[in-house]
């Protein structure tokens, strides 16, 4: 009878958790959409060098998308473990960065591209709003999911959100396939994409709001004021040493990334649509890759998913300079394999290889330094790997400028021999698998303490 009497009761309160998860699978496929759509480095990266000759600008676009989002870090907001009011906090970060894109859609209709200098001024500053926000908004959704998702459902709530992932990347290549297939008034055009991202941004602040949230005792709050003046003590660590310089040159390695597709359109003479079909591949390849890594990481280590996370990207800027002059070979092109739309085809191939690298380094990276760091100090030790990071996260600056002057392929040289670096010094990491493995909760708390920057 006792059983039979608790059975409703365990039902009403599994609902919120069923709820939740529920909300959660949601919430990340509409990000996941809202982020596709204006991908910083297809995307976003094309859309400035259609209005503007300058290739410094262009740099700008990712290293706002990565170094902006750990500023809430520097305020004392990256850390809020525990903390009451983390959905407010997250909903209200999550309609100013809806509305920031849904301005700057606005701007592209009403300023055209009649007024470029305009056009480019609306765009950085809603565009640094927008990661701004979600540097506020991720950290406490990222926290909701972690602590009001029942463990049994977690995984599959994250399972889901790969499916819908990889789903959300199909129709968003498809729908600006559609929208550029025309070619013309193209920044106008983007303007609709802008919009878009409005509304799944939207919807999901919406789905955030609708999340259950038990009520909850203040938790701490950590800036990075204290790991930064810990950083002598951290880098005692001769495993986070050669992790942290290992994460620098992969970083570094990203100094060519938004210039792959402007390149494909400018000298390659890639269609514009094609670059729906772009936005498709990376994406569907960064999700579709986690059904390699995953296994590879629990059967040998994340070590090894960062060696081979770090060779992949290494190849990126060697596919770009080898497939022009592989394709147009007498071999293949005497067999008549080479129109005009086959090599714009093959260069899909790159963001592939792109996805899937990247798909590697988001599974690893935390995953490692959480075997590597002790238990007490894990939010210390990634803050002061982040903030590290957000400074070389400008580095596609740097690769503007280099473009400027020396050209496309000189960039793409350098891109090639930092990767190199970076797997050399992966050849350094330790493995460290002989370490108690951390609890999945654990992983997601910690990212509750100090979340990477996006992207």
């Amino acid at each position: 009878m006792r059983a039979d009497l608790q059975t409703p009761v365990t039902s009403r309160e599994n609902r919120p958790l069923r709820q939740n998860a529920g909300f959660g699978i949601a919430y990340g496929a509409l990000l996941v959409l809202g982020h596709t759509l204006i991908h910083p480095v297809i995307v976003l990266a094309l859309y400035v060098s259609l209005i503007s000759d300058s290739y410094l600008l262009v740099g700008l676009v990712p290293a706002l998308a990565t170094g902006v989002a750990v500023l809430p870090l520097l305020f004392g907001a990256g850390s809020r473990p525990g903390r009451a009011g983390g959905r407010a906090t997250g909903v209200w970060a999550g309609i100013i960065r809806a509305a920031a894109i849904g301005l700057l859609g606005a701007a592209g209709f009403a300023l055209g591209d009649g007024k470029p200098q305009a056009l480019l001024l609306t765009f950085f500053i809603t565009y640094a709003v927008y990661n701004l926000a979600s540097g506020f908004a991720n950290t406490p959704m990222v926290d909701i999911t972690a602590h009001f998702i029942s463990a049994d459902r977690l995984s599959r709530v994250l399972g889901q959100r790969t499916v819908w992932g990889a789903v959300m990347g199909v129709v968003v290549g498809y729908t600006i396939a559609r929208l550029l297939g025309d070619g013309e008034d193209a920044p106008a055009t983007m303007a609709i994409l802008f919009l878009l991202a409005f509304v799944a941004l939207s919807l999901a602040a919406y789905v955030a709001a609708m999340v259950r949230e038990p009520h909850r005792g203040d938790g701490h709050v950590t800036s990075l004021g204290h790991p930064l003046s810990e950083a002598p003590h951290l880098l005692d660590n001769d495993y986070f040493r050669r992790f942290l310089a290992f994460r620098a040159f992969l970083s570094l390695s990203a100094i060519a990334d938004p210039f792959y597709v402007v390149f494909a359109y400018r000298q390659l003479g890639v269609p514009i649509d094609l670059i729906g079909l772009y936005v498709a591949a990376l994406t569907v390849g960064r999700f579709a890759a986690n059904l390699i890594w995953e296994p590879l990481a629990a059967r040998r280590g994340n070590r090894l998913v960062l060696q081979m996370s770090a060779l992949l990207r290494m190849t990126i800027p060697l596919l770009v300079l080898a497939l022009p002059p592989l394709l147009r070979w007498s071999v293949i092109a005497d067999r008549g394999l080479m129109d005009g739309r086959t090599l714009a085809y093959a260069f899909t191939l790159v963001f592939v290889v792109y996805g899937v690298s990247l798909s590697g380094q988001a599974l690893a990276n935390m995953a490692y330094l959480l075997d590597i760091a002790p238990e007490a100090e894990r939010p210390a030790y990634s803050a002061l790997l982040n903030a590290v990071l957000a400074v070389v996260a400008f580095v596609p600056l740097v690769g503007g400028l280099l473009l400027e002057r020396f050209g496309f392929q000189f960039l793409f040289l350098v891109a090639f021999l930092i990767g190199f670096a970076a797997v050399l010094s992966s050849g350094a990491l330790h493995e460290p698998r002989f370490l108690r493995p951390t609890p999945l909760l654990s992983r997601y708390d910690l990212l509750t303490r100090s979340r990477r920057a996006r992207g």
